[in-house]
């Protein structure tokens, strides 16, 4: 008999944990910093971008063009948005950030991150079962470890 799609997800998950994805960012330029800041604060920062909102970084899940329209599940969301195992079927929900800065974002030097699945556990709860995933991402500069940001999201089973 096969599984819940939930299961199937728990399944694939539990294998990717401790994966970790490298991906370059390229360099973020002041237009972009000032862009976020009017989006969250409504005005641009005291520098006119020369450094980033505190929250910026980890803001952002997808750095690239993102996936084609047809490409994308119902809410929006990219299938793969962990790089190594599918999401499909589940509604995704984040369940909150553990954040440690270590330096302000600069514009124009190129940032790396690591994105690591740090754990997995599947629960049994009231309405059902819970997909608990947590992600870690360490962002890195030409000087060293800008920002860590661990991430809890919630999946649970797609309504039909």
């Amino acid at each position: 008999m096969r599984g819940s799609r939930i299961e199937e997800v728990h399944t694939a998950a539990c294998a990717a944990v401790g994966t970790t994805t490298r991906t370059s960012l390229g360099e973020v330029h002041p237009r972009e910093l000032g862009r976020y800041s009017v989006a969250v604060t409504g005005s641009l920062p005291g520098h006119a971008g020369d450094l980033a909102e505190p929250l910026f970084l980890s803001s952002v899940l997808a750095w690239g063009d993102g996936p084609e329209e047809q490409d994308l599940l119902p809410d929006g969301n990219a299938a793969d948005p962990f790089a190594g195992f599918d999401v499909a079927g589940l509604r995704l929900m984040g369940g909150g950030q553990r954040l440690t800065f270590h330096r302000d974002l600069v514009p124009g030097k190129p940032i790396t991150v690591d994105v690591t699945l740090a754990s997995v556990d599947l629960k049994e709860v009231a309405s059902g079962k819970l997909l608990v995933l947590v992600v870690e991402r360490c962002y890195t500069d030409a000087d060293g470890l800008l920002l860590e940001c661990s991430e809890t999201f919630l999946g649970r089973e797609a309504l039909v």
